[in-house]
């Protein structure tokens, strides 16, 4: 099988070490940027607000949705070794064009993972000082505080090995496990709920399991990330895919169960009180065991907010880096501190470009409802991405590999997904969403726009600026960016994305 490689690694190329890392490596990446102890304790509230008692069936949905696009990912990687991931396969389908159109809106929906999740840390942080401790600390100094000492560990260079992320996640796991799991066994507040796996309990109706389903796509932001490692991971053919499409399913039926055992614990005829709750385990901890224990749910947490945070600026801080010292930002934005040799200038910014958005919404809506605002606004984005990268599948087998077509795994998978997120999306459309939630649609067709007359102004400057502009924000150092002549399987122009 022809495949799409990075060519070995010359002597003194400052590549990235290759086989450093396995399949429970690599799944644990996606898993831990999932972050399923966030998911439960944050956004099963949102996801209820909207579905109410039907919240696990659309959960399940939502899973069975998210899988079929791991397993669109899971066939791309199996030929193409590329840290570029949803960039990289639309380009390669579609050209570089539509590619980068398709990569300003996902880095538009990646950055805005960090005001929000500063938000939530601030409002769940405060509240919890307050509940816990009787301290009272304003949510936007807590915001202040993370941005800066997230920005000071970038600043020195402080690496957390994936080791001890993979360690707090099983320990953050256990945590919240072990509430749930005797919420389920004690029948919680007037037992089973077993209505909870049908579609005619939601509260919202069909349009409410829409917008939770938007929401259920924020609570799996990031299972992709396991293919940023694909030049480090052995065999990443093999373990790549294992890792896509296990990393869903693993966190798909956790989320699910944990979402039914919340709804059991608060009881059916409660629904409300779990859809406005801030923090709902603690609450249920609080009944179910005591206050001990809630403290104990509350400490995981926050160390689980501090990891998603501290991963999301290192990311892009290194993109704004990146766009810095190619000259497509301003070019201070790529200096490097003489003695850290940290990109403390694009750190600085981005810091700054995070306090503003974040601290104006939250001041507008609230610290625990901008979270919820803007993750509704960053999953709206990411889904004509998902759909558009199914779409490219089916090109890009019937243009490169049309020999190992196959109609299931290349067509009818695909198609299922794509029709999953298209009535994701007329649902959150039809009917239309109320303030605050209406003007989101918006803002994506302005980015959309935005980001077309972008390559059409780069187009006139010259294809090659445009070219780099890809390779720039979407490729890690190392990546398939050159490719020996004998293994390019593409056109030159999108072998150089």
């Amino acid at each position: 099988m022809a495949t799409i490689d990075a060519v070995e690694n010359p002597p003194g190329s400052h590549r990235l070490k290759s086989n450093a890392l396995g399949l429970p490596s690599a799944l644990g990446m996606s898993l831990a940027f999932i972050s399923p102890t966030i998911g439960v304790l944050f956004i099963s509230a949102l996801v209820a607000s909207k579905a109410g008692i039907s919240s696990p069936f659309v959960f399940i949905f939502g899973t069975i949705g998210i899988a079929l696009m791991a397993s669109t990912l899971a066939q791309f990687t199996k030929r193409v070794t590329s840290a570029g991931t949803f960039y990289k396969f639309i380009t390669l389908a579609f050209g570089p064009r539509t590619g980068l159109v398709a990569g300003m809106l996902l880095m538009f929906a990646y950055a805005l993972q960090s005001p929000l999740n500063t938000n939530l840390f601030g409002g769940f942080v405060s509240s919890t000082l307050q509940a816990d401790f009787g301290i009272s600390v304003p949510w936007w100094v807590l915001m202040i505080v993370i941005v800066a000492a997230v920005g000071a560990l970038a600043w020195y260079s402080v690496h957390v090995s994936m080791q001890f992320g993979i360690a707090f996640l099983i320990a953050e796991v256990v945590v919240v496990a072990v509430l749930l799991l005797l919420i389920v066994f004690k029948g919680g507040d007037s037992g089973q709920v077993p209505q909870a796996f049908t579609p005619t309990h939601s509260s919202g109706g069909f349009g409410g399991m829409g917008q939770a389903f938007v929401f259920i796509v924020l609570t799996f932001f990031g299972f992709e990330s396991c293919s940023t490692v694909a030049e480090e991971v052995r065999n990443p053919r093999r373990n790549l895919p294992i890792a896509l499409v296990g990393s869903v399913l693993l966190t798909g039926l956790w989320f699910t169960f944990a979402v039914y055992a919340i709804i059991v614990g608060y009881g059916a005829k409660h629904i409300d009180a779990l859809a406005s709750a801030t923090a709902p385990l603690h609450d249920l901890a609080n009944r179910y065991i005591g206050s001990w224990y809630a403290t104990v749910v509350d400490i995981a947490a926050v160390s689980a907010l501090v990891a998603v945070v501290l991963a999301i600026h290192t990311a892009n801080f290194r993109v704004m880096y990146s766009l810095g010292r190619d000259g497509l930002l301003p070019r201070m934005c790529g200096r490097t501190h003489s003695k850290h040799q940290t990109p403390h200038i694009a750190i600085l910014v981005y810091s700054a470009f995070t306090l503003v958005i974040g601290l104006i919404a939250g001041a507008g809506w609230g610290p625990m409802k901008a979270f919820g605002n803007l993750g509704y606004l960053s999953s709206l984005g990411i889904l004509p991405i998902f759909i558009l990268t199914n779409l490219a599948l089916t090109a890009f087998m019937l243009k490169r590999y049309r020999d190992e077509f196959s109609v299931m795994l290349h067509l009818v998978f695909p198609t299922l997904s794509t029709l999953t997120f298209l009535a994701a999306i007329y649902l959150n459309l039809h009917p239309w969403p109320t303030s605050p939630l209406n003007v989101m649609p918006w803002i994506i067709v302005a980015v959309i726009l935005g980001a077309v007359a972008w390559v059409i102004v780069l187009n006139r400057q010259g294809s090659e600026k445009l070219d780099h502009l890809g390779t720039v924000l979407f490729m890690a150092p190392g990546s398939d960016a050159a490719m020996p002549a004998a293994t390019q399987t593409v056109p030159a122009e999108a072998a150089r994305l």
